[in-house]
């Protein structure tokens, strides 16, 4: 422990460490604080290694960066004599339990009529099914819901019988309790560590009731205790089979864990609610020690160092990551060599200089987690979300990163790397051959770390997402955003990359990117739904199309794209396991590998060639034709001065789809497509006064426009 610190061994008391506090001190190793209640206080920085702090209470106290190394937590003594004294009461009692029922049972089936014993196996047959639900389905409601039903049961059955059928039933009753009195204390005995007597006590109970009943009654005292005993036998080969259960970890009897450290941590130390924010536990012994929330306050553990803590599963922890006996292992020893982490929450763990070569942490979350200089030799970080984690001086070589979740508060500075896996199973090696230079790991991921990902789930309605995009640009201007590629993943999931400055608030652009757009969304819907009817069909229909890359051209520009296939290792890189293409667009969105910008007239040239490719001639004489009329419509839009560029973007999109439908009128597609480019005009100019040039050219040329499809 080092040098004693100037309290080291002195009683204070908890006003005078706050006075010194207060006054600049912060050294108080090896101080005796048994008792002391610093409820909310600040008293961060402050050194308790190798105080004994037990039944100390920090609730709600700043604690950030205090030194907790060697110090003992816990119950003082006479609480500790206080639980031992409760867990043997309740041993006396289960004792005594257990008596009555074996011992009533067995001289049921020796001493009795038929009805007797018929009832005694009964009684039996329900003490057994009571062991087996909970030894079946464990400590959970479905166990107990079992008991109280065979209870219920019985009590129906010993109702419409005899006076004897009722006192039998009611040890088949008293057996249920005796289980669930049972399983209860035994977990308190294993926490006290008084297991063995608490089981000598339960026998000697058992015997001793079983012999004084039976004498008051008259009744064979052989039978009785061979009863009791062979009841109390079975009662404790269960409860064993219960606490090896618990030692495991067994998932079935978390809650009966849960429950006994709940007790057990009563009056011993307690730390909820406390921001432990970097403190360190390392060395300390923290048995009965409460770490879970406070009421109105969270305990916060992030960066807590835990190295070599003892009896940490003797520690409640609340929903903190530490109830996770992978996680608390991990912490406390530092070694993860080969083990299974896949799905774990590290989320603000320090695991500074673990070892953990050859890890597997798929789908784990490490945001905020410290694994600075940590061996991650061949660990597996496939799917990883590792935002905001410390990577400084960590060993990566031959990890595999396919689909890390990292941006740029991922810090990578230092990080040791000779070569890495973009794909499992060590394929797709990067680089394909020899070592990294110094430096070039990051430089690899530095794309990644300065842009934005937008992933939709169902495919991207792009109207919508245009609004968004434009909004979110304007917003935050000094971001300098663009789109740098878009990739369909497959199964309806899209992702959109932004380019974004270094200094930008990345987190606060990406939330306003999906709030808008999910506003601009339910606005397109409902568009939609006016358009179609509310046809839910046809609008999965519509969403679906327009999903595609390829509507993109139609809705963005009605223009070729410029597609550009990527292959490099910085790309696969950054997509992990993923086969698409990343589609370069131009329009409003300056593309990485596209110097294209698209502006309205030339949007309107490429509408006029459309146009112009359709027949002078008109179907019936002296009417105007299809080529005239979207002339028109097209003159009306670039006239327009209440649309916006996006909007007239839009118009002359639809306008284009009237050309391409007008090559074959009378096709049921093209007439579909007709239709659907008419109420998209509609609804563009729906908000529009009367005045606008657009309203009054779908009022006069659509009813022209749409029975040359056939359509009204």
């Amino acid at each position: 422990m080092g040098e004693q610190g100037k309290y080291h061994g002195q009683r204070l008391k908890a006003r005078e460490v706050l006075r010194l506090y207060a006054a600049g001190e912060r050294d108080f190793r090896g101080t005796i604080l048994r008792g002391c209640n610093f409820r909310g206080v600040d008293l961060s920085g402050a050194d308790f290694s190798g105080a004994d702090i037990r039944s100390a209470r920090f609730v709600e106290a700043m604690l950030r960066g205090a030194n907790f190394c060697h110090a003992q937590a816990g119950l003082q003594r006479h609480f500790w004599f206080g639980q031992v004294i409760t867990v043997l009461a309740i041993s006396v009692i289960a004792g005594l339990m257990q008596g009555f029922v074996g011992g009533s049972i067995g001289l049921l089936l020796v001493e009795s009529d038929l009805g007797g014993v018929l009832v005694g196996i009964l009684g039996l047959i329900g003490v057994a099914s009571a062991f087996f639900a909970i030894a079946y389905q464990g400590f959970t409601i479905n166990a107990l819901g079992s008991v109280a039903v065979l209870t219920i049961c019985a009590f129906a059955i010993a109702f419409s019988g005899s006076v004897a059928q009722v006192l039998a039933f009611a040890f088949y009753i008293g057996g249920f309790t005796t289980v669930t009195t049972a399983v209860a204390f035994t977990f308190a005995s294993f926490l006290t560590g008084v297991g063995a007597i608490a089981y000598i006590v339960i026998a000697a109970g058992a015997v001793a009731y079983a012999i004084v009943a039976a004498s008051a009654v008259n009744a064979n005292i052989t039978f009785a205790v061979t009863g009791a005993s062979a009841s109390t036998s079975a009662s404790l080969l269960f409860l064993a089979y219960i606490n090896r259960c618990v030692h495991i970890f067994d998932s079935k009897f978390e809650k009966l864990r849960i429950i006994g450290l709940f007790f057990a941590s009563i009056y011993g130390t307690t730390f909820s609610g406390a921001d432990l924010t970097g403190a360190t536990f390392a060395h300390a012994r923290l048995k009965s020690t409460n770490f879970a929330d406070a009421r109105q306050h969270p305990t916060t553990l992030t960066h807590v160092r835990w190295h070599h803590t003892q009896k940490l599963d003797r520690t409640r922890f609340g929903s903190s990551i530490l109830q996770d006996h992978r996680v608390r292992n991990l912490l406390t020893t530092l070694n993860g060599v080969e083990q299974d982490f896949s799905h774990a929450n590290l989320r603000g763990a320090n695991l500074a200089d673990a070892n953990l070569h050859r890890a597997n942490l798929k789908s784990a979350n490490l945001n905020g987690a410290i694994l600075c200089g940590a061996e991650l030799q061949g660990v597996t970080l496939t799917e990883a979300s590792c935002l905001e984690t410390d990577f400084i001086r960590a060993d990566l070589t031959g990890a595999c990163v396919e689909a890390w979740n990292i941006d740029s508060t991922t810090c990578l500075e230092g990080v040791h790397c000779d070569f890495i896996f973009l794909r499992r199973n060590e394929e797709e090696r990067r680089p394909s051959s020899g070592v990294f230079q110094p430096g070039e790991f990051t430089k690899l991921f530095q794309e990644v770390l300065s842009t934005i990902d937008l992933i939709f789930q169902h495919g991207v309605d792009w109207q919508a997402f245009t609004r968004t995009f434009s909004e979110v640009q304007a917003q935050h201007e000094a971001a300098g955003l663009s789109v740098q590629s878009i990739a369909n993943k497959g199964d309806g999931v899209v992702v959109v990359k932004l380019n974004a400055a270094p200094d930008a608030d990345k987190s606060a652009i990406h939330q306003a990117s999906m709030e808008v757009y999910q506003v601009a969304l339910k606005e397109a819907e409902a568009r939609y739904k006016a358009q179609l009817s509310a046809k839910d069909d046809q609008i999965a229909i519509y969403r679906e199309q327009s999903a595609k890359m390829e509507g993109i051209v139609e809705i963005l520009a009605n223009r070729p794209i410029n597609v550009d296939v990527k292959a490099t290792a910085e790309s696969k890189s950054m997509q992990g396991n993923d086969y698409s293409r990343n589609v370069s667009i131009g329009g409003d969105f300056n593309a990485t590998n596209s110097n294209v910008t698209l502006n309205l007239g030339e949007i309107s040239g490429q509408v006029s060639n459309q146009i112009n490719q359709l027949p002078d001639g008109a179907p019936e004489p002296g009417k105007p034709s299809l080529k005239a009329l979207l002339t028109q419509l097209q003159a009306a839009i670039e006239a327009d001065k209440e649309l916006s560029d996006i909007e007239k973007k839009e118009a002359f999109g639809e306008v284009a789809k009237l050309a391409e439908a007008g090559s074959a009128p009378q096709a049921n597609a093209m007439q579909r497509v007709a239709r659907r480019a008419a109420d998209n005009l509609k609804s563009i100019a729906e908000p529009l006064t009367e005045a606008s040039n657009l309203a009054e050219a779908c009022k006069n040329l659509l009813p022209l426009i749409l029975p040359l499809f056939a359509l009204l």
